[in-house]
């Protein structure tokens, strides 16, 4: 499409005569935006705006909002020709959600494609080079799931990589290299004999790069000391040449290399100066040239033979990193033991042309770009002060000069110098984009901001929007107060009167890569979810169906006090147990068994027998009579003889068909030893002593051949002192020698200090330390009012024997969490129950508990429900979180 006459009728007119069918975004689109720009600027918006705005969504324009990402950034890449950024998130706390790749159009800086949900996170925190653009800007390699890469089509819509490959099962992003066509990949490889080869996508045939020979050592000084790699050959920091017949790259001991890829060869090897952040050494533009520090030296080496070609010894200080445009920028960054922060400059050759005396930024931690950033022509270069600045420089062999200064975002980490001199400034939750020559913005975007207001697809107390697939959320913060909506089809959920406000931080996407404003056509904007499903069609309507007919305020949540004043009760925290561990599976994993076990022995402690019967039989089959024999015995000790006599005559024979006969396996000898005496226990405080003797017996010769069990010893000692055998639990108590431990020590010390034995628990905390438990121990000390042993415990294990300086305010933490992205609630939710359940706020504990997640596949956390639920239960029945007696 040829526009040459840009007044408002001419481009009218040249509108209404194009054939739209043979409209192609990529060679039409740019200079058709071009000249509605120029008529914009000249005469407004007007009819030839709209007309290509509802022909351009005709075509299936998307519309984007900016605000995809459930947690922070952290990995970035700029394509080859500064046109794209595409920025990736690690993913947010459930693991099965995914994380998000987010493209941008740097000349206009608008979201134009998302692809949401790649399982297992992008890149990690504080990993760079984990995302790389083909030299065609085709292809985008993603490290993704730790160390899986794949390859995405960027302007594409496919949740799952065209082809991935996994050569290691490390648990961190390894180093690789994308090739800039796209077709191969260097990455670590655990079965080659090097640990790195060269993968082919697709096919992912991999082949090895060469181990160092011994000849080639003579390349370095044989007086400087030289580690061999222990996980062999490893490029650390990899690169191909443009035309892919080398790989440049440093080891972990600081050498630098080049190998020649068809032959496999090592061509060169050098020594440089030993780095752990940054590659030791940077290849320029044109492949001709590497600059690396040896000795403390600058070294300008000829990048086809690795021969020196110039040296500076006043220009690397130690911590500065290196930078490539035309010339060399040596960055001593803030922040480093130096006399001063400065930005030396170095021409290919190797002289040292002059000094910058500016305070560049140090990079950030969680997402690594630099904070230096060279113009495509070298002339110019821009960097993030370290007061929050953009400065942009002009830079010649003579000297160099400030050109004009702007304020950045406050949380900006670093930049990039994209197309169109559009700088990129960027951090994990900020985009700005904006003209080095002018200081325009172009775009200009907080993420992750929390509106204290309702969400707009908010329903029955869930965020409706993130169950909408395919894509990302439709809502994001329109500003700190405001949310909104906008939907790919087109519609906005937002307050009246923000149209204006929308242009800004909206657009449409054609064909997932340009970018199309908003406000050159009409915006169908709703106030509420309820409006736009009542006069939306299409799959926007099968979208917000269950909010037809609603009243707007209706899925609102109330303002209520917090912490909830309700009046529910330890049966209730119960309740909400019990349901939560059946429903994560009691028949077929061990630690619901464990759970139900503990949890029958807390509410047996209680003297409920009914509510213990129900835990009981919820219990697997094989663990049921275990868990019945000490439940029973509790209810004896506790004064309840018969729920105890019932619950154990239920399981008499299981017991006598699990336990009746010698076992010979040392773990089972330790479970038939526990659960003996626990049998026995009962029956002695239940008359019976007959079968009392012949119990404890069995448990006494399970015991036998366990010499160092104090986790089997300590449970027979519990049922003895529970019913009255004093004599036998102290005698045997004395057999055992050495430290306790806390796997059974800190559950028999709960229960010596619950039953005032003040004396057993001082003798068998006397001589112990280091315990796994040992803040567990000092919890339980505190709790029953034992100032002197608390001493004691706290010298010998090295605590102090403070009270921790916890804050009790759980309103505060409650509206601190409301401000958190929600993919990130997760554990501060998980904390906030923990500390409910120590002020004994039950409603509290109830109204977190749901919105833990239940666990996946991959196992049980201490921040998902079932585990919480435990954790609760047990601190308010027993005051620790710990199994206890």
């Amino acid at each position: 499409m040829k526009i040459t006459d840009t007044t408002g009728r001419a481009v009218l007119n040249a509108l209404e005569a194009q054939d739209w069918a043979a409209f192609e975004p990529e060679r039409d689109l740019l200079p058709l935006r071009t000249a509605l720009n120029r008529l914009e600027r000249d005469e407004g918006v007007g009819a030839a705006h709209r007309l290509a705005t509802e022909r351009i969504r005709e075509r299936g324009a998307l519309l984007r909002h900016p605000d995809v990402h459930r947690v922070e950034i952290t990995a970035q890449a700029l394509s080859p020709s500064g046109r794209y950024l595409a920025v990736g998130d690690f993913g947010g706390d459930d693991y099965d959600a995914g994380a998000t790749l987010q493209i941008w159009e740097v000349a206009t800086g608008r979201c134009v494609n998302v692809i949401d949900g790649i399982v297992g996170g992008i890149g990690w925190p504080g990993y760079g080079g984990t995302l790389q653009w083909s030299a065609d800007e085709t292809r985008l390699a993603v490290m993704y799931r730790s160390n899986n890469i794949g390859v995405w089509d960027p302007f594409g819509a496919d949740v799952e990589p065209s082809e991935t490959v996994r050569l290691t099962f490390n648990g961190r992003p390894d180093p690789f290299a994308f090739a800039p066509g796209g077709l191969r990949a260097y990455a670590m490889d655990d079965d080659s004999d090097t640990f790195g080869s060269i993968v082919g996508f697709p096919g992912l045939e991999t082949t090895a790069v060469p181990a160092l020979d011994h000849d080639e050592e003579e390349d370095y000084d044989e007086d400087e000391e030289v580690e061999d790699d222990e996980e062999g050959f490893v490029l650390q920091w990899p690169s191909w040449s443009r035309d892919e017949k080398r790989l440049y790259g440093g080891l972990r001991d600081g050498r630098l290399c080049s190998i020649d890829v068809a032959s496999g060869e090592v061509s060169w090897i050098v020594q440089g100066d030993r780095e752990h952040s940054q590659s030791p050494g940077v290849w320029n533009r044109d492949e001709t040239r590497l600059a690396y520090r040896r000795g403390g030296e600058l070294v300008i080496a000829d990048a086809a033979t690795g021969q020196d070609a110039a040296v500076c010894a006043d220009v690397s200080p130690t911590g500065a990193y290196l930078s490539w445009g035309t010339r060399l920028a040596v960055i001593l960054p803030a922040g480093h033991d130096s006399d001063r922060p400065r930005v030396a400059i170095v021409d290919p050759v190797g002289r040292h042309r002059h000094d910058l005396d500016v305070t560049v930024q140090s990079m950030g931690h969680d997402l690594m770009v630099p904070t230096w950033a060279w113009a495509p022509g070298g002339d110019r270069a821009a960097f993030l002060t370290a007061d929050g600045r953009v400065e942009v420089w002009s830079m010649d062999d003579e000297g160099a000069g400030r050109v004009r200064a702007f304020d950045a975002p406050a949380k900006a980490t670093g930049l990039l110098w994209g197309v169109d001199d559009v700088l990129v400034v960027i951090g994990p939750t900020v985009l700005r984009f904006m003209h080095a020559g002018t200081g325009e913005v172009v775009g200009d975007f907080t993420l992750l901001r929390q509106p204290p207001a309702p969400r707009p697809l908010l329903l029955d107390g869930e965020d409706h929007g993130e169950e909408m697939r395919p894509g990302p959320n439709p809502t994001f913060a329109l500003d700190e107060r405001t949310w909104a909506a906008a939907f790919p089809e087109g519609a906005v959920i937002a307050p009246p009167g923000r149209e204006d406000d929308l242009t800004g931080v909206l657009a449409w996407a054609v064909d997932h890569r340009y970018a199309w404003p908003v406000h050159w056509g009409p915006l169908d904007v709703f106030p509420n979810a309820s409006a736009a499903a009542a006069q939306g069609d299409g799959p926007l309507r099968e979208k917000l169906e269950p909010f037809l007919g609603l009243d707007p305020d209706a899925s609102a949540p109330e303002d209520g006090e917090w912490p909830p004043p309700g009046p529910s009760t330890v049966d209730d925290l119960f309740r909400a147990f019990h349901e939560t561990v059946v429903e994560y599976g009691a028949d077929s994993l061990p630690w619901t068994g464990a759970a139900l076990h503990e949890a029958a022995l807390l509410q047996a402690r209680r003297g409920e027998p009914d509510g213990v019967r129900a835990l009981v039989e919820a219990s697997t089959g094989r663990r049921r009579p275990f868990t019945a024999a000490e439940a029973a015995l509790v209810l004896a000790s506790e004064g309840v003889p018969d729920g105890a006599r019932s619950l154990l005559a239920d399981h008499a024979a299981a017991c006598e068909e699990r336990w009746a006969e010698p076992v010979w396996y040392p773990a089972e000898q330790g479970s038939q030893a526990r659960a003996a005496a626990a049998v026995g226990g009962a029956y002695a405080l239940l008359g019976d002593q007959e079968r009392a003797d012949r119990w404890f017996r069995r448990a006494r010769e399970a015991l036998r051949d366990l010499h160092d069990g104090w986790d089997h010893r300590l449970p027979v000692v519990w049922a003895l002192l529970e019913c009255g055998r004093e004599d036998e639990a102290l005698a045997l108590l004395d057999e055992g020698t050495g430290d306790p431990g806390d796997t059974a020590g800190v559950p028999f010390v709960a229960y010596l200090l619950r039953k005032g034995r003040v004396d057993l628990a001082s003798r068998v905390l006397r001589e112990a330390e280091d315990w796994f438990g040992e803040w567990t121990v000092m919890t339980l000390l505190r709790h029953h009012g034992q100032a002197d042993l608390l001493r004691e415990w706290a010298e010998r294990n090295g605590l102090s024997p403070d009270e921790p300086d916890e804050d009790a305010d759980l309103a505060r933490r409650h509206a601190e969490i409301e401000l958190i992205p929600p993919a990130q609630r997760q554990g501060p939710i998980a904390d906030l129950l923990i500390r409910a359940a120590g002020r004994h706020r039950i409603d509290a504990v109830l109204a977190l508990l749901p919105k833990l997640p239940m666990p996946s596949c991959d196992g049980l956390s201490s921040h998902e429900r079932p585990y919480a639920a435990l954790s609760a239960l047990r601190i308010v029945t027993a005051g620790v979180d710990h199994e206890t007696w």
